[in-house]
């Protein structure tokens, strides 16, 4: 009896093929000629019922391996003069016990079983199975023999609590429960994904009506916007070209029990407007850094590590390295985070569509296949495309930027060429500064250029060559490729300068919330200076797009991307300002009409001595 109950034991933990399995007091027994037990004979068949709190269908079924007769001994229910199941096949089952001695942890000395050997025969040589992976090794040979096994499949109904799934007529005896649900898409996932759910399956020992609660291991993902530590997480952000942007993305360890090869890979993919800073790491439990694979070879013995990146373009690849063993000593649910920077660049989107960046993890989601992978020399650890993977929905994050577009007129609103200004603020960081159109000279050139800076086609004549820079003698061409540059501000004050083109337009894009100012630094010649312009840019919180920001110190007017700013110079001479040579030239003048009046005063007044 001893021996049979280590049968049971062995048997019941082998045949695990992941979570949830179900133990319900599972023993064999034998006749035993010393102490006959008392034999209850077994009455009727028994029901088996699945309650599922997944709201997808599933289809689940089942496959008798061992049959039994239920007797009680010492008060416990066992099963007694055990068979294999109809259909199984035994023979193929002894062959791969046989073939697999090594993966399944039996020592070579150990004699093959025979072709025909009894399971309790079978049994003394599963007793040698006990590690962890042998035995789910032995699991995926049960679950290779049950091709001639007859289905029985269970009638699906829902409850309040999810779905019931029933069948009414197992007789006693051992059953292989499977999950056999095709792939499932949950509302969720984007439309270029596949949620799968991970498949389960129960090794069950049925001598009574049985209820199983299954439960469903889906690996998840969430990804936010961070500081450098992971904390303060957000969806949306707001920063400036030339700001790193920190990710954290959220992850947990996975239950592996029941894989023989297990893959678990992120997948992230950043807009073109971000730039990888190459400074990821991975943490376990939030404080443990766990090391990488540089070269992403498990080969090389003095480079290993937990996982490898990989970074083509926008795309980054975190892969985990033969994730089953390194898994299958940490607690699944264990939180682990994988944290990176990128650089805001000069492609940054401006305006509401935002610079997003997104992850997903795909994951396996079948103990029951045997799978193999591409992967790096002696690292098997990401899978190929047909593979038997699930797909977490997609995270999206974002970070958005905006823009102040000037537009310089003179008094009547016409456009008015020749004027730099500089844009201030310590919210500044790299600046992209846009012009629609700009001018060279060019002798071929059909352009020419106005004493209020604007540009005309129109030839000068002698009666209006006096209105053209140089009388109308330099011609221009009008080029549109050479007005856009990225400048990094500069100064005590960060400060931007650029030059309005013939349209008097100018555009600073790439700008967070801050305070600016805006300094005309040249003015058009003829033009009095415009004074400054200080205005405050605030993003709401939840951030969302530009559009929606508010704005202090000048009129909102949000188009095409872009806050934008008009600046009036008025035709005029600007008076010298106080202290200046201009002052210092009236008090000579002044100086010397008084030293004039003087002495005309005294040549008068000796004039008319002389004449008395």
């Amino acid at each position: 009896m001893r021996k049979h109950r280590r049968f049971a034991a062995i048997l019941t933990a082998g045949l695990l093929a992941v979570t949830p399995c179900v133990s319900a007091g599972m023993a064999f027994a034998t006749e035993d000629p010393a102490t006959p037990p008392a034999v209850e004979p077994a009455t009727g068949t028994k029901e088996l019922t699945i309650t599922d709190a997944d709201p997808n269908e599933h289809t689940y079924q089942a496959y008798q391996i061992i049959l039994g007769k239920q007797a009680t001994v010492d008060g416990e229910k066992v099963l007694k003069e055990l068979k294999w199941g109809p259909g199984f096949d035994s023979a193929s089952f002894i062959t791969k016990l046989n073939a697999n001695k090594t993966a399944l942890g039996i020592s070579s000395e150990t004699a093959n079983l025979a072709a025909n050997a009894s399971v309790q025969t079978v049994a003394e040589f599963l007793a040698k199975v006990t590690t962890p992976a042998a035995k789910n090794k032995l699991a995926k040979i049960v679950q290779e023999c049950i091709s001639g096994c007859p289905t029985i499949s269970l009638d699906s109904s829902v409850t309040s609590t999810g779905t019931s799934y029933t069948t009414d007529d197992l007789a006693d005896g051992w059953y292989l429960i499977i999950d056999a649900t095709d792939p499932l898409v949950t509302g969720d996932v984007a439309a270029t994904d596949e949620g799968v759910r991970v498949k389960s399956a129960n090794m069950l020992r049925l001598v009574d009506d049985t209820t199983i609660n299954a439960k469903h291991s889906l690996p998840t993902l969430d990804k936010k916007i961070t500081d450098s530590t992971g904390a303060n997480p957000v969806t949306a952000n707001t920063a400036a070209i030339g700001d790193s942007v920190y990710y954290t993305i959220n992850i947990t360890v996975p239950d592996v029990r029941g894989y023989d090869k297990y893959y678990y890979v992120v997948e992230d993919t950043l807009s073109s407007g971000l730039t990888y800073n190459e400074d990821l790491i991975v943490k376990l439990n939030g404080t443990t850094v766990l090391d990488p694979d540089e070269d992403g070879s498990s080969t090389d013995t003095a480079d290993e590590g937990a996982y490898y990146v990989t970074h083509t373009g926008t795309s980054i690849k975190v892969v985990f390295e033969d994730a089953v063993n390194f898994f299958s000593d940490k607690t699944p649910g264990q939180p682990m985070q994988i944290i990176y920077s990128a650089t805001v660049n000069s492609d940054a989107v401006i305006g509401d569509a935002g610079n997003p960046n997104d992850a997903k993890l795909v994951y396996s989601n079948n103990p029951n296949a045997v799978t193999d992978g591409t992967h790096k020399p002696g690292t098997p650890d990401e899978p190929k495309d047909d593979g038997p993977t699930g797909v977490t929905p997609k995270i999206t994050v974002t970070t958005y930027t905006t823009a102040i577009k000037l537009h310089k007129v003179d008094q009547d609103k016409h456009n008015l060429a020749g004027a730099k200004f500089q844009l201030i603020s310590n919210a500044l960081n790299e600046v992209k500064v846009t012009s629609a159109e700009t001018f060279v000279e060019d002798t071929e050139g059909t352009y020419y250029k106005l004493k209020d800076g604007s540009y005309t086609t129109t030839e000068p004549t002698d009666s209006t060559k006096a209105q053209y820079d140089n009388n109308g003698t330099t011609k221009y061409s009008k080029t549109k490729t050479a007005g856009s540059y990225t400048e990094k501000a500069t100064g005590e004050d960060l400060c931007v300068e650029a030059e309005v083109d013939s349209n008097g337009i100018i555009t600073f894009a790439g700008l967070k919330p801050g305070t600016y100012t805006l300094h005309e630094s040249k003015v058009p010649d003829g033009y009095n200076a415009s004074d400054d312009i200080t205005f405050t840019i605030e993003a709401n919180d939840p951030v969302t797009g530009p559009s929606e920001w508010s704005i202090s110190g000048i009129t909102k007017n949000y188009a095409d991307n872009a806050f934008n700013v008009e600046i009036e110079n008025r035709k005029g001479t600007t008076l010298p300002s106080t202290g200046g040579i201009g002052t210092k030239l009236f008090y000579l003048f002044g100086g010397l009409l008084a030293i004039g009046s003087g002495v005309v005063l005294v040549t008068k007044k000796r004039m008319a001595n002389i004449e008395k």
